[in-house]
């Protein structure tokens, strides 16, 4: 049987042609996309969506195969690379860290697949928020896995937007070479920010696949609130500043409301994030005591208007907003980055056409991680929208692809 380091010798003589890569957790294939723009020759990639698994053999080689990955997996020992990018909603700042999560194990599971391949370099992509504290034990226990087996681990958080790609998204790479050599990951990226909303959107029109724009319906709700949202704001009470526009200043949808009704929602508005009772959070209920003092009258009376009308709420003695949520209706700016795109961006509650009363496409979407107009994802949108947003950018699978052959 063929030893650890005969294994490592024969890869280093480059056995014949490109240098192989094997996929976990593949998704669609956007870092796969990347490497294989480098040159790289993906041998397999492993995806536990039968779907998915279809969209990447329709647009990538025909080597996905839908596979459940755990530790006693076999993915060969033949890749120069190996690539892994297992699922991240746990350690999510999104998912509020579920820290139960099953799929939190399948950062381990992929560094025991990696030592088991025994690849010249690894590359695993995750979250940011795996680096923080409520994560950093599984952090630390998978560059464990890989530096207790032969391989010197760097890690790094990118950012998208430095690498060509038109939206802010940081995500962690951890990359393990064999050998004891260091190297230095951190200056990836670290170029300026060079591309915008308005340069990756041009263009596109219904031939496109994917690019089904629909349009709220004349004279609803959702688009009178999307009338009165500009670029780069949102539907936002629990904000103050030019980017958040607040339910009262749409009486159209939430309900006309009195200058001094207006004053007392502005107060509160400012004391439930100044004066803080609890330690967890980013606001708190304010005691109507604390009202009367900052405006000097009682407001007992505009506040049970306003508890009819449904701008304010009791929470046990104390009052505060309801509509308490970060941001809806954010509309996107052409003349900036985009915001993360996640499974959700299709959702118009949750984001706006730059310039027109809708959500966004697929194809838009899909034109902000960097696919190439070529790509083709699911025919259910639904569907669709979740591979484009779990997808790692194929422009950020560039740099990556580029810095692993130099190290090679």
């Amino acid at each position: 049987m063929e030893g650890r380091l005969q294994i490592l010798q024969r890869k280093a003589c480059g056995a014949g042609g490109n240098l192989k890569v094997v996929s976990l957790f593949s998704g669609c294939g956007g870092l796969d996309t990347g490497f294989t723009q480098v040159g790289f020759e993906v041998l397999a990639a492993y995806e536990a969506d039968a779907r998915t698994t279809g969209v990447y053999n329709q647009n990538l080689t025909n080597v996905a195969r839908r596979c459940v990955l755990d530790e006693s997996s076999n993915i060969g020992t033949d890749a120069d690379v190996v690539l892994a990018t297992p699922p991240c909603q746990g350690f999510s700042t999104a998912g509020g860290y579920q820290k139960n999560d099953p799929r939190n194990d399948l950062l381990a599971v992929a560094a025991k697949l990696i030592v088991s391949a025994n690849p010249r370099i690894a590359v695993i992509e995750n979250v940011a928020a795996l680096g923080n504290s409520r994560n950093r034990d599984v952090l630390k226990n998978a560059i464990e896995t890989l530096s207790n087996s032969g391989f010197t681990v760097n890690f790094s958080v990118l950012e998208a937007e430095r690498l060509g790609v038109p939206q802010r998204r940081r995500r962690m790479f951890i990359v393990a070479r064999q050998g004891a050599a260091p190297f230095n990951f951190g200056d990836l990226g670290q170029g300026p920010i060079c591309c915008s909303l308005e340069n990756a959107l041009a263009g596109l029109d219904q031939g496109h696949l994917g690019h089904n724009p629909k349009y709220l319906s004349a004279g609803s709700n959702h688009e009178k609130i999307a009338k009165r949202i500009g670029q780069g704001q949102k539907l936002c009470n629990v904000r103050v500043g030019g980017a958040a526009v607040p339910t009262w200043e749409i009486p159209e949808v939430f309900g006309v409301v009195l200058d001094s009704e207006r004053e007392v929602l502005e107060i509160i508005q400012r004391l439930r994030r100044t004066e803080r009772v609890r330690r967890f959070g980013d606001a708190d209920p304010v005691p109507l005591r604390r009202i009367e003092e900052a405006l000097g009258r009682n407001p007992r009376s505009e506040i049970e208007q306003l508890m009819s009308k449904g701008y304010l709420r009791r929470i046990d003695d104390k009052i505060d907003l309801t509509n308490t949520f970060n941001g809806k209706y954010r509309r996107l700016r052409l003349d900036d980055v985009s915001p993360t795109v996640d499974t959700r961006f299709g959702d118009f509650r949750l984001f706006l056409h730059p310039t027109q009363n809708r959500g966004m496409t697929v194809r838009e979407a899909a034109r902000i991680q960097g696919f190439d107009d070529k790509f083709i994802f699911d025919k259910d949108e639904r569907i669709a929208f979740k591979q484009v947003g779990n997808a790692v950018p194929p422009p950020v699978g560039r740099a990556v692809a580029e810095f692993v052959r130099a190290l090679l």
